[in-house]
């Protein structure tokens, strides 16, 4: 009969510390994922505490990433336009003098031939300058405004945003004396003579029109850059703040489950020592 009641003891002290010793375990893991999400600020430090939340989490890092990425993209192209607009710009002023020296030719009245020779000098010198200056220009090593066969930049895909669909086109056109009609010295165009003074006016008129045309047209195209750039920007923020509350780790929370953790595992202590103690005392009542 002590026999029988000894055992019965026994087996509840051995039942006591098996419960007091999984709580441990327990309360010890979570300390251990309360204690890894606070010093990472990472919620999500393994797969098991949220899996959909990871795979969300997941998708939406590579979002943000391509974001980011596409932001640059499109601040490269606006420094792409503005570097072909500042050279066209050149090129205005370099039309609006030489429109001046035809107009000047275009004068019978009064001018020598002398005097034109010297105004076809500055001309096709001006000329020459417009064809140096479109097969020049470049960004990245690539021709912009060139009109060099198999040079031409045309129209040029560009990424704006993370996916591949997310593409616009950027297009530059040739922007010479020859592409524009206004052809250097040796091509029959000059202002030696009234007549072809006059017709180097409109030939310039036109081209004129044309630069003009290209820079409006470069000037559309960055402010849609522009336009593109804050909209990633914003939708950046969005997905930054959305990813954040899945993945970044709630300090109050975390904090307040590692106190509860550090607690329950005193008391599991507590207890075990208490369940080891009544092991003790069956022993003593045995005379061990």
């Amino acid at each position: 009969m002590v026999m029988h009641m000894a055992f019965g003891i026994g087996a509840t002290s051995s039942t006591s510390s098996l419960f007091a010793q999984n709580a441990l375990r327990i309360n010890n893991l979570l300390f251990q994922r309360t204690a890894a999400q606070l010093s990472s600020g990472n919620r999500l430090i393994s797969g098991a505490i949220d899996p959909s939340g990871l795979a969300i989490s997941m998708q939406m890092r590579s979002q943000i990433g391509g974001t980011d990425q596409a932001i640059y993209n499109t601040q490269d192209n606006i420094n792409l336009t503005r570097t072909a607009d500042a050279q066209l710009g050149t090129q205005g002023e370099i039309l609006g003098r030489m429109r001046d020296l035809a107009v000047r030719a275009g004068n019978d009245a009064t001018l020598t031939a002398s005097d034109r020779t010297r105004l076809d000098n500055e001309y096709q010198s001006l000329a020459t300058e417009l064809n140096r200056q479109g097969r020049s220009n470049s960004f990245n090593t690539k021709q912009l405004t060139t009109d060099v066969a198999g040079s031409q930049y045309g129209t040029q895909s560009a990424q704006i945003g993370p996916n591949s669909g997310d593409n616009t086109g950027v297009t530059i056109n040739p922007s010479t004396a020859d592409s524009m009609g206004i052809t250097a010295a040796g091509s029959g165009q000059n202002l030696l003579t009234g007549a072809s003074a006059r017709d180097a006016i409109d030939r310039i008129d036109t081209a004129i029109e044309q630069v003009s045309t290209q820079r409006a047209s470069l000037g559309v195209q960055e402010r849609n850059f522009q336009y593109i750039t804050n909209d990633l920007s914003a939708q950046r923020i969005n997905m930054t703040e959305a990813n954040s509350r899945i993945a970044d780790t709630d300090f109050a929370a975390a904090i307040s489950e590692q106190t509860k953790a550090i607690l329950l595992g005193q008391v599991s202590i507590a207890a075990l020592s208490q369940s080891n103690a009544q092991g003790f005392g069956v022993l003593s009542l045995l005379g061990a």
